[in-house]
């Protein structure tokens, strides 16, 4: 079953026209003015949204104490603007649940009036028990709250440490969202980094030992998820070995609107490192080395503007043909690139309203699909992503999946992916058509995600569900491939640490309980 929903922009114009018995003597001398004003089409509350102008006679001088990000500013319900006379058109946005508004005035000599947009919802995502996230921000959250607010984000993640953290959490109907916020710990070293939601002390420099040591000490609290964020870098396969990661960023802060990020893979590796990744930000690029062994028959497909995301998804297919159960999750960096709150979500299914503790749950629990494009939401015989299914050897499973899609861009392809293979793939149109998803049968041990791919030509723009997990015999799928694949990266690791014996000294711990860990999973391995 499939059903779609165009998310079409709506277009508004209007004309201030000179009313002089209304204006104060100021104003009749001088320019015109205006006053914009926001609201939710259907409650009529008010909102506050970005708004960006598409078209100007003049350039527009920003109200004071209006925050902005580029060329974007925080509308906040409503404000007064003193242009110049001539015509101006603008954008309204609200994040992917809402229409994208275009709209416009003409100021003519000293005209007063106001403009006011009603912003329709396309979907509501709260109905079908679904609440959006964004896992990383690097802005303080009184601030950062604002801007979640204008994408109506229902919980984003902040970094900064402030005593300011007072989110209130509203009702599901809120246009706004539900206003829930979390501080959490960023372990940023040059070879890993790592969120720790709720742990209540922010912090963004670390070396990779004392990270390491706070992952342990951490390891069986219930009330803290770890998170990597840069799936290529040099200490994953340590990182992973430690059996706290939970969940991984394949949708972060080198996904951008424009983003045009690069993945450089040199003809030799030098010292361990096979290539890096060029993040760019405004006019820099930063190197981000990558260790991750890619075979090079996959190099060419990480090499176009789409490649360092298509890198991100494949290395976490890794992790999970390795038998890990890590959830995918997203974070836009906010504060930090040229993006905006909840460009990169992450969505959690949940019956009931979450709070911030059930929130983490659903995310331990891989109840969860990301998203900087397209509003994807399946099910595999009426279970959510996350869910297990069994059964034995002598009995196939048949799937019955059924999906709903709200798309803006273009889409390039569905894929349906089961251990890393993709098992069906169609134009939308032609599954559109076709109406339904084919009999697919399951028989073995396995995860399965679905997924959509936009023609976004910057940047990798697509949709991905947490896995499905299938069980058979009571065996879990470990590849020894994928195993292999990791132990290769410890390798280049450790080439790499050689260079600097007081370092490896320090990390000799880690070494070898990532050795015994890699080596246990290679014994526990049942598939190629």
């Amino acid at each position: 079953m499939l059903k779609t929903k165009n998310l079409l922009s709506e277009i508004l114009f209007g004309t201030a026209i000179c009313m002089s018995h209304s204006l104060s003597p100021t104003l009749c001398v001088g320019q015109g003015a205006i006053e914009l004003e926001f609201a939710d089409k259907e409650s009529g509350e008010p909102v506050s949204a970005r708004i960006a102008f598409t078209k100007s006679a003049k350039k527009l001088s920003r109200p004071r104490k209006l925050l902005f990000a580029g060329d974007q500013w925080l509308a906040e319900k409503k404000f007064p603007l003193s242009p110049p006379n001539g015509e101006f058109e603008f954008i309204v946005m609200r994040g992917p649940e809402f229409s994208e508004i275009h709209a416009g005035f003409t100021i003519e000599p000293r005209a007063r009036d106001s403009v006011f947009v009603e912003i329709p919802r396309s979907i509501n995502m709260h109905m079908e028990h679904w609440y959006s996230g964004d896992h990383l921000s690097s802005l303080a959250y009184n601030e950062l709250s604002r801007w979640q607010m204008a994408d109506a984000v229902d919980l984003a993640v902040s970094t900064v440490n402030t005593n300011e953290l007072h989110p209130i959490q509203s009702k599901a109907t809120d246009p706004v969202g539900l206003r829930l916020g979390t501080l959490s710990r960023y372990l940023e070293w040059e070879h890993g980094a790592v969120l720790l939601h709720g742990w209540r002390s922010a912090g963004r420099k670390s070396d990779g030992p004392e990270s390491l040591k706070l992952l342990d000490e951490v390891k069986g609290n219930n009330t803290v998820t770890a998170e990597l964020v840069r799936p290529w870098s040099r200490d994953v396969p340590l990182l992973l070995a430690s059996d706290t990661i939970r969940s991984v960023q394949i949708l972060s802060s080198y996904n951008r609107p424009g983003g045009d990020d690069r993945l450089m893979i040199p003809k030799q590796s030098v010292n361990g490192i096979l290539g890096k990744v060029l993040l760019t930000q405004g006019k820099e690029k930063t190197p981000s080395e990558v260790f991750a062994p890619i075979d090079s028959d996959d190099e060419i497909r990480f090499k176009d503007a789409r490649g360092v995301g298509k890198l991100s998804e494949f290395l976490y297919w890794q992790m999970l043909e390795s038998g890990l159960r890590i959830t995918p999750t997203a974070g836009s960096g906010f504060c930090g690139n040229e993006t905006q709150v909840g460009y990169n979500r992450v969505y959690v299914y949940s019956e009931n309203q979450p709070n911030e503790s059930s929130w983490w749950r659903a995310i331990e629990q891989g109840q969860t699909f990301i998203t900087n494009g397209p509003l994807l939401r399946a099910s595999a015989n009426g279970l959510p992503p996350g869910s297990v299914q069994t059964s034995d050897r002598s009995q196939s499973i048949s799937l019955d999946i059924a999906v709903s899609l709200a798309v803006r861009d273009p889409v390039d392809y569905l894929d349906v992916v089961f251990n890393g293979d993709t098992i069906y793939s169609a134009k939308l149109e032609e599954h559109y058509k076709r109406g339904e998803f084919p009999p697919i049968e399951i028989d073995q041990s396995g995860w399965l995600v679905i997924r959509i791919v936009t023609e976004h030509a910057k940047g990798y723009r697509f949709a991905t569900t947490a896995p499905f997990y299938f069980v058979f015999d009571g065996k879990p799928r470990v590849s020894r491939k994928a195993v292999a694949f990791f132990q290769q990266w410890q390798k280049a690791a450790l080439d790499s640490l050689a260079k600097s014996p007081d370092l490896l000294e320090r990390y000799e711990p880690w070494i070898h309980r990532t050795n015994q860990f890699w080596q246990s999973r290679m014994l526990e391995s049942n598939s190629e």
